[in-house]
């Protein structure tokens, strides 16, 4: 039978249901993408209502094979699980339509940023750190060290204690404020009195820790604490 159909019949037909195809595809993928955007204003506003460049929503997109029929009045939004927050949770998306009601659960990611110091390039072990060296760089919360410190003073004219990569998130204890072998200033004081003596540091050392360093006047060696660069203070 098919044989004695005209072709230019048969061609219209697959030109038809071809466009309807691509034509209902196109518009699920519209009302998919109103969706997303609804979700992820709902959770910024929710989350971040001071729109801090610190926190930043991703919904994770739908898959394209998943049919969003259109909701006639406005979409409802609810965050499940509020008190056992997590980086990644479920948003319900709800359409309470007359007759027409459905729902469905859309995965967001929330990502919390820090301001932590960074390598703009890297930097060999023993290397002088310069202003060159670091710069002040926002960094996923859960990958940031926070006893690092992001006080430059404690980096730099200090040197590396290992190599280090660019982009390396570096703090106090990836720098020697004061190396073995440096000459040093040793400042001894107590509540009402400073003295100030050169000095050479027996063990290398990051800012705030303990270390040895023999006093040049008397040969005597003592402990005290790395404070700024190549100084390390004694109590008296």
């Amino acid at each position: 039978m098919l044989k004695n159909f005209p072709k230019v019949y048969v061609l219209t037909i697959i030109f038809l249901f071809t466009t309807l195809g691509v034509s209902a595809s196109t518009s699920n993928s519209l009302i998919q993408k109103q969706l997303i955007d609804g979700v992820t204003r709902y959770v910024n506003q929710t989350v971040n209502p001071d729109d801090s460049e610190h926190i930043k929503v991703k919904t994770i997109p739908l898959d394209n094979r998943i049919r969003v029929n259109q909701c006639q009045v406005p979409l409802e939004y609810e965050m499940m699980n509020r008190r056992k927050f997590t980086r990644q949770f479920p948003v319900k998306v709800s359409c309470n339509a007359t007759g027409a009601y459905w729902k469905m659960f859309v995965q967001v990611r929330v990502t919390e940023y820090i301001e932590a110091l960074v390598t703009t390039k890297s930097v060999g072990k023993g290397e002088l750190i310069t202003e060159d060296h670091i710069t002040l760089s926002l960094i996923e919360k859960r990958n940031v060290d926070t006893g690092n410190a992001i006080s430059t003073e404690a980096l730099i004219g200090g040197r590396a204690i290992r190599n280090l990569h660019r982009g390396f998130q570096i703090g106090a204890n990836d720098v020697c404020l004061v190396c073995k072998g440096d000459s040093i200033s040793i400042v001894a004081q107590s509540s009402n009195m400073m003295i100030k003596t050169n000095g050479t540091a027996i063990e290398s050392g990051s800012f705030g820790e303990s270390i040895k360093v023999k006093n040049n006047s008397s040969d005597r060696i003592v402990k005290g604490t790395v404070g700024e660069l190549r100084q390390v203070y004694v109590n008296l």
